[in-house]
């Protein structure tokens, strides 16, 4: 593992366990609006949502995440394994929308004394997901 190892998201059994075919179907029977080939990640929350991050570009989505975020991160986090941690967490906190904002859910996390915001549409696309410190925000 030296300084360019990036865990192991990009093998078939990673694939197939951020995009189980399970939810897939789930998710193309649901109605909402995505892009298949552009989904790298879907998984349900705490409270059993549907969601889904797509590639994305540099205002949503895993480009957004990495352009914006993966310094605060860490260099070699995998931020796709630990999104599909976080997601499994019971939220610490839930941010109302703010009046005119398109996002439907904001949730705070806690793990290994670690908080995370992870925002998302009403339809379950995940916007944005990064390390949340009080008042930097």
């Amino acid at each position: 593992m030296g300084s360019g190892y990036r865990g192991y998201s990009h093998t078939q059994g990673a694939t197939e366990r951020f995009k189980s075919q399970k939810l897939m179907d789930e998710l193309k029977n649901s109605g909402v609006k995505y892009t298949e080939k552009d989904v790298v990640l879907v998984a349900k929350n705490y409270y059993g949502k549907l969601l889904w991050l797509e590639k994305g570009n540099e205002s949503s989505g895993l480009k957004h995440i990495e352009i914006r975020h993966q310094k605060e991160f860490g260099e070699n986090t995998d931020i796709k394994d630990l999104l599909m941690k976080i997601l499994s967490l019971k939220p610490v906190k839930r941010f109302s929308r703010g009046k005119g904002k398109r996002l439907s859910d904001v949730y705070l996390y806690k793990k290994n004394s670690k908080h995370y915001l992870v925002a998302y549409g009403d339809n379950g696309y995940i916007v944005s997901f990064y390390p949340y410190e009080e008042g930097k925000y």
